[in-house]
């Protein structure tokens, strides 16, 4: 099975550079660590797009919406959804958030 299109959402992208900011104040050698454990599991999602946790959000548009737990910052989430051919990340978000009101923040 060929991997899927991958499109990282522009909050995605948003997520993982403010995080990276912070992590990188304390510790810049795991910022970059940071930013190469979501670049790995992202890869591998667009291969078996189903492992993720499915999430079970009120609202239609947080349907099949699903999540991953970056390796070693396992406090950090991937989420993602599988639309037709392609592996939609609509943000990457610590696990003490709100999440579906920081999912639905524009």
């Amino acid at each position: 099975m060929s991997p899927l299109e991958i499109f990282v959402r522009h909050d995605a992208k948003l997520d993982a550079f403010g995080y990276f900011q912070y992590i990188h104040n304390y510790n810049p050698d795991a910022a970059r660590r940071f930013l190469k454990a979501i670049d790995d599991p992202i890869e591998k999602l667009a291969l078996q797009p189903l492992k993720g946790r499915l999430r079970q959000f009120r609202g239609r548009d947080l349907k099949n919406i699903r999540s991953w737990r970056v390796d070693g910052f396992e406090n950090y989430l991937i989420f993602y959804r599988l639309l037709d051919f392609r592996l939609e990340i609509l943000r990457i978000k610590h696990g003490a958030m709100d999440f579906p009101q920081a999912l639905r923040e524009k």
